[in-house]
């Protein structure tokens, strides 16, 4: 599978410089397709999580635009909402939204009734997140593919498809990283 991935992206990359300035956007879809070619998940599965977070968040958008900040995932039909809500009645609405969402398996609410993030709250968690992606991507334990991380107020959430050891070291890896509170896992077991 590695082999006509990488081909793949060979074949796009010189057509795309036979093209002249459409070279950049060929080269970048052949990269996309060889990273789906290793993720774990249908087609359609991808399909479907995108459309569960669109679906999702323009709901919760819409109906509490100041009474709700809500990041939602969604990997393998599993969703997983975070963030700050106003009142518990939202947060018991947020789940009624869910559950009502087309192609749903599961979810986990991880949403908090206090005040919202700050945007050094923010700030802080994208650091956070960006330094455990990068550190998922270097291991060579892991298949960051199939690994989705989602942090917020210190605490990562790492769901995905994958083996009980890449679990485990993924989830070493984040907890390794500065000003980590707290490692959730949400996987589902490939093994």
């Amino acid at each position: 599978m590695y082999k006509s991935a990488i081909s793949m992206v060979l074949i796009v990359t010189l057509s795309g410089l036979l093209q002249g300035c459409l070279g950049p956007a060929v080269v970048s879809a052949g990269i996309g397709a060889a990273m789906m070619a290793e993720d774990p998940r249908t087609a359609g599965v991808i399909v479907d999580d995108r459309i569960i977070v669109s679906k999702l968040s323009s709901r919760i958008r819409d109906k509490y635009p100041d009474k709700a900040k809500i990041h939602v995932t969604s990997y393998n039909r599993v969703v997983l909402l975070t963030g700050q809500v106003s009142e518990e009645s939202i947060k018991d609405d947020l789940q009624l939204m869910v559950l009502e969402t087309q192609s749903v398996r599961d979810f986990k609410d991880e949403t908090t009734v206090r005040e919202f993030s700050t945007f050094r709250d923010f700030t802080k968690d994208g650091a956070i997140k960006t330094q455990v992606v990068s550190l998922l991507t270097r291991s060579k334990d892991v298949r960051i593919v199939r690994v989705s991380t989602t942090v917020e107020a210190g605490t990562v959430y790492l769901m995905g498809l994958v083996t009980r050891d890449e679990g485990e070291t993924a989830a070493q890896i984040a907890a390794s990283v500065k000003n980590v509170s707290k490692v959730v896992k949400i996987f589902e077991y490939v093994d």
